[in-house]
């Protein structure tokens, strides 16, 4: 089965045994219909696919058509190129049935102002052309080939018909009251359903013999039928429209899968018999399971961002309470919570409440209250958002929101107007005594707000500035005992109970992008560098240069980098000891990836959910690799290790630092254990380690 959706994102699909095949655009994405997962991503040329099916002589060869008049033949076990012929004109049907060895094109040009379209009979194996074109000078449509290979069947407004391909000879089927807009064809059985536009569905059984009637009329849809498709092994039929429902007829007798999602486009019925594949105006695809009548899986593709509105939603993602949620961003001021485990959309929040717009201006453009940074606290019970408007005229605004979870979503708790006098670079969230946010700001200072758990509301706690002036990003330690900062040019750490400068790391960049810590070890990211420093004596481990659009880390010792290549991106597995990767994932998703987050999932285990720049979300499946081959440590829980690094009071449970085993012992200590204004430069608290340690060598990912 191949359809083509001109009016959604998915321009052409087709299923190749129990694998979808989907292009969209010009890019092909290979998906399992088992369990959903994407198989692979490939780029096929610089214009829209049009068609996609694989070679009537060749089961390891895929026939793709453009709408440049391209027609290529793919090898699906390597992915390369083998043939590829320019016909001139437009490619808009690709027609191929298993029984010949034959492929038809069905090709449309414009003359004087008329519309001419074109079958073209080619070659499947060397794509070149067998017989005289056949020509039809007016409109034509839904064109479909017999499973034999001899018949080809299409609509001209209320008619449909049928061409020979042996003779070239053409006949009118059947005529109708009203225009037609879809059509299905068994693949074994000498039977076809077409369908109008006010959503009447005519059976035509032996529709190769001229002038036969319809068996039956069926009619339940309210509105124009989107997609049909007969399911293999019987004469049920499968339908669909902008009711979002499936219908499925069996013996003239409907029976309902509703709440499908947006409208259905068309429908796909594999050979196994057992699922069916819809395409939905909302860009997505639907697996439905046919033994339970319900949605296996839903491939969202999906949820676009609208272009001409004005700022940048980020597109940070976070784990909200049940471990199987994801919140990023929507259209702008909003953010929407999807169940990875489910694959559905949960709620969407409308955080600003105020960029709803009029009749009268939607066609003006408008500067939207954005959202630009976001964060959920690891129980799910807080969301704190930070938005921003500025159209360059009047005085930019600035919110600081503060949202507790309900029952029905998330009710706002607090706002602060504004949270800084500049622009906010970053927000981090975590728990120290009381749950902990922290603001960055280009005013240079850094603001800490606690929650009084009594009032339900947060307040100024606590407000950090340094020489080193603007603030750029900051993170919370698992334990809340250290709040790390990245000045311009300095990463320096802030002791939760005195709120103290403990440390100071400088950097060999003004401008840290990302900071993340993993046990006792601290990652920092710029555009184009990543360094890696151990804390418990100040140094340096190592130092790559590297072009990634984002990192996530992981809870042991390891981190994923993501980097775009071309039109996909590849993401490499790092340990905090040395840059060479431990493993390299290629084309884990299309496009640029600019949020990442981790998801606990009950069936599947832990993954990676990553959302790209063209807000789509892929999900990919998470092995700790073996443990790293280094020297044990005595402070083995991660979770309290700066606890014990700082020497701060704790429970009676927390074991007391022991520092003799370390090389770097006194370093630490002489680090750990002063004021700020009492801290000596750092070359002469590391003079007497820096001999120990050889220049670190900086690797390149390639």
């Amino acid at each position: 089965a191949v359809v083509s959706t001109q009016s959604t994102g998915i321009t052409c699909c087709t299923l190749v045994k129990d694998d979808l095949y989907v292009a969209v655009k010009s890019h092909l994405m290979v998906y399992s219909t088992r369990n959903a997962a994407l198989l692979h991503v490939q780029n096929l040329g610089s214009s829209e696919v049009t068609g996609l099916s694989p070679s009537p002589t060749n089961s390891q060869q895929l026939l793709v058509t453009s709408r440049d008049g391209a027609v290529s033949v793919w090898d699906m076990t390597d992915w390369t190129l083998m043939k590829r012929l320019t016909v001139g004109s437009s490619v808009s049907h690709l027609l191929v049935s298993r029984s010949t060895e034959h492929v038809f094109l069905v090709t449309r040009d414009t003359e004087s102002g008329n519309t001419i379209t074109t079958i073209q009979k080619h070659c499947a194996t060397t794509l070149s052309h067998v017989s005289n074109s056949l020509i039809i000078k007016k409109p034509c449509d839904n064109f479909k080939i017999s499973s034999c290979g001899n018949f080809i069947l299409f609509t001209r407004d209320t008619r449909v018909r049928v061409i020979n391909t042996c003779t070239c000879a053409t006949f009118t089927r059947f005529t109708h009251d009203t225009e037609l807009c879809a059509v299905a064809l068994h693949p074994t059985m000498n039977l076809a359903a077409v369908a109008d536009v006010n959503g009447r569905i005519c059976l035509l059984n032996d529709w190769i013999v001229k002038g036969c009637e319809e068996v039956a009329v069926q009619h339940w849809h309210a509105n124009q039928v989107g997609g049909m498709g007969f399911a293999p092994r019987s004469d049920v039929l499968f339908s669909g429209g902008a009711e979002s429902v499936l219908v499925k007829w069996l013996d003239g007798q409907p029976q309902f899968l509703p709440r499908i999602g947006g409208g259905i486009q068309h429908v796909l019925c594999p050979e196994s018999g057992d699922i069916v594949v819809l395409v939905t105006a909302d860009t997505a695809l639907h697996i439905v399971n046919l033994n339970t009548w319900s949605v296996k899986f839903k491939l969202c593709n999906i949820l676009k961002r609208p272009r001409d509105i004005g700022g940048k939603t980020s597109v940070s993602t976070n784990i909200a309470s049940s471990g199987t949620d994801v919140v990023f961003s929507s259209t702008p001021g909003y953010l929407q919570v999807f169940d990875v485990e489910k694959r559905e959309h949960k709620i969407t929040v409308d955080i600003t409440n105020q960029n709803q717009s009029t009749g009268h201006v939607r066609n003006k453009k408008l500067s939207y209250i954005d959202i630009t940074h976001f964060k959920v606290s690891n129980d799910g019970e807080w969301l704190v958002t930070v938005e921003r408007r500025d159209d360059g005229f009047v005085t930019p605004e600035n919110r600081l929101k503060f949202w507790r979870k309900e029952e029905t979503g998330y009710t706002l708790k607090t706002c602060v107007d504004p949270p800084h006098t500049k622009l906010t670079t970053s927000l981090s969230l975590g728990a120290t005594a009381s749950p902990t946010a922290v603001t960055t700001s280009t005013d240079c200072s850094v603001k800490v707000w606690l929650c009084a758990e009594e009032e339900d509301s947060w307040s100024l706690a606590q407000v950090l500035k340094h020489r080193h002036g603007p603030a750029y990003t900051s993170v919370i330690s698992a334990d809340g005992s250290v709040v790390v900062v990245a000045f311009k040019g300095v990463v320096v750490l802030y002791a939760t109970d005195t709120w103290e400068v403990k440390a100071e790391v400088p950097q060999s960049i003004s401008r840290v992008d990302q900071i993340f810590l993993s046990g006792y070890y601290l990652l920092t990211s710029s555009k184009d560098l990543i360094s890696v420093w151990d804390l418990t004596s100040v140094s340096l481990c190592w130092e790559v240069s590297a072009s990634v659009s984002y990192i996530l880390a992981l809870p042991d010792k390891t981190f994923l980098a993501f980097e775009s290549r071309k039109s996909v991106t590849d993401a490499f597995l790092f340990g905090v000891k040395s840059a060479a990767p431990l493993a390299v994932h290629k084309f884990v998703c299309p496009g640029v990836v600019e949020g990442a987050c981790l998801v606990d999932g009950a069936e599947e285990g832990e993954k990676v959910v990553m959302l790209n720049r063209e807000h789509e979300l892929y999900s990919l499946s998470h092995n700790a690799p073996p443990p790293l081959a280094i020297t044990e440590r005595e402070h083995q829980d991660t979770a309290s290790i700066f606890t014990q690094l700082l020497k701060i009071s704790a429970a009676p449970s927390v074991i007391q630092p022991d520092f003799k085993h370390n090389s770097a012992a006194t370093v630490a200590s002489s680090v750990l254990n002063v004021s700020s204004n009492a801290l000596p430069p750092l070359s002469a608290i590391c003079s007497n380690v820096l001999s120990d340690f050889l220049p670190q060598k900086i690797v390149s990912i390639n």
